[in-house]
């Protein structure tokens, strides 16, 4: 099963200004979905995969650092990946 990976222009841009550890693993994320599906991503425990709750109950998100996340959501009917935003994490 293929994948697509949706992003937004704000995504893009956004991309282009974190630091470039957090873009090469970015990368390397979009590079196990595209390659191997959303199914792998939770085998790799580095990521963390979780499913969100509250305002973000539809989306899931996964570590790309200790400070920073990826947050997607998941549409399965047409096997997209929509990726939401990737920030740094408040703890």
């Amino acid at each position: 099963m293929d994948w697509v990976i949706k992003e937004t222009k704000k995504i893009t841009k956004s991309l282009n200004t974190l630091p470039r550890n957090i873009q090469a693993s970015y990368e390397a994320w979009r590079s196990v979905v595209l390659n191997n599906g959303i199914d792998s991503l939770r085998q790799i425990k580095g990521y963390h995969f979780e499913k969100l709750s509250g305002q973000r109950s539809q989306q899931h998100s996964c570590r790309l650092s200790k400070g920073y996340r990826v947050f997607f959501r998941i549409d399965k009917k047409i096997v997209t990946v929509y990726v939401l935003e990737v920030n740094k994490h408040e703890y």
